[in-house]
């Protein structure tokens, strides 16, 4: 079985995906929805873990092309210098089966393709949480791997994603088609906002990213993920959600 199949059969055993586009090692993700979706200053308090939703993600998924040692460490990991505020514990972390050269923009490195699962126990609840690292272009892995399998994501968590050569602004063509429902972000992944950067290799490279949106992005203004900005990652960051054109 290729890296592929067995990451697209990893992936169809949940139902609730959050992913995390150029996540590097941040886990902030994983922070907010183990804390039961806890604001950033209701989390920094220590606080035992709110009472959590039904449909809170039951797997994390994060892509990003640098970072190996980081990924790789395994047990080694140290979640409170990656974004977490609550308790986080490695359980078990294992490596899958790498994607073959999967990078169309940037070049293919030795480890480009490389996949690390980790099983984390965050904010002392029973439950754990299942942690997916893809070392691919985040193109890549919904190009590939999200949209041809017909893998649904129902949250998007993406932060100030500005990279040196493409623009996180094209998600927002692919929501509909991924079922997203909840995408938190900052201003640089909605289309239209302060003079949108053109993502010229997407549109060379992954045409069927740049096609046009068939959801539209609602603005809630309940809720701020994120209270201070860090490399910067703008404040007072919004959640969306999303409706379907004509809805």
């Amino acid at each position: 079985m290729t890296g592929m199949e067995t990451l697209v059969q990893e992936l169809k055993k949940y139902r609730y995906i959050c992913y995390y586009p150029s996540s590097g090692t941040d886990l902030t993700d994983i922070d907010f929805f183990g804390s039961g979706r806890k604001l950033w200053e209701e989390r920094r308090d220590g606080s035992p873990a709110a009472a959590s939703s039904e449909d809170t993600p039951d797997l994390f998924l994060h892509t990003d092309i640098n970072f190996y040692q980081e990924f790789a460490s395994g047990a080694d990991l140290l979640p409170n210098e990656c974004g977490m505020q609550g308790a986080c514990e490695v359980i078990s972390f294992r490596e899958l089966p790498a994607l073959e050269a999967p990078n169309e923009i940037y070049d293919n490195f030795v480890h480009s393709g490389k996949c690390f699962e980790y099983r984390l126990r965050v904010w002392g609840l029973e439950r754990e949480k299942t942690l997916i690292w893809c070392l691919c272009e985040n193109e890549a892995l919904v190009s590939k791997v999200l949209l041809p399998h017909g893998i649904n994501v129902p949250f998007i968590w993406s932060r100030n994603w500005s990279g040196g050569k493409t623009y996180g602004t094209w998600l927002a063509n692919v929501l509909g088609r991924l079922g997203t429902r909840k995408l938190y972000a900052d201003w640089l992944c909605v289309p239209g906002n302060r003079g949108e950067p053109r993502n010229r290799l997407v549109e060379e490279n992954y045409p069927d990213l740049m096609t046009p949106s068939s959801a539209k992005l609602v603005r809630n203004n309940d809720i701020h993920w994120i209270d201070e900005g860090a490399n910067g990652w703008s404040k007072n960051t919004m959640s969306y959600s999303t409706t379907a054109d004509g809805a």
